[in-house]
């Protein structure tokens, strides 16, 4: 008995807001408030990515001096060098050479090096997205 009732309520006031004129201009001003609101979320979000992206870019340069400090300590670019010099003996030797290579390379600045660099290269997409946005509906 209790739903037929609800049921009841709900059909009255469906019928009632339909029938019912909406006020002048009240599709426009929520549209407005809608644009509004994404423009803010868009600055905001971009300015937070803004914040990454220095971040990442100030961290970047430190650990690239680093990583290519490692690069040449392990000896990777003898064997580069060495690849690049007499391709004759890489070709009959290739197993042992690109074994030595990955074996020279250094493991922990690399570790710190790529997700840095894809985590810089996120963020600015994102930034990019969200400057797009806010530009387009401002």
């Amino acid at each position: 008995m209790r739903i037929i009732k609800v049921m009841k309520q709900e059909t009255t006031l469906h019928s009632i807001l339909s029938t019912a004129p909406a006020p002048q201009g009240l599709y426009e001003a929520v549209l407005a408030k809608v644009a509004v609101a994404r423009i803010r979320a868009a600055r905001i979000r971009a300015g937070v990515f803004a914040v990454i992206t220095l971040v990442c870019i100030s961290a970047l340069v430190p650990v690239i001096e680093y990583t290519a400090d490692q690069l040449y300590k392990s000896g990777f670019y003898d064997y580069t060098s060495l690849i690049l010099s007499d391709r004759a003996d890489f070709v009959l030797y290739w197993r042992e050479f690109s074994l030595s290579i990955v074996e020279s390379l250094p493991s922990v600045a690399l570790l710190v090096l790529l997700p840095l660099a894809v985590a810089l290269l996120w963020s600015l997409s994102r930034l990019i997205k969200n400057i797009r946005t806010a530009v387009k509906f401002a």
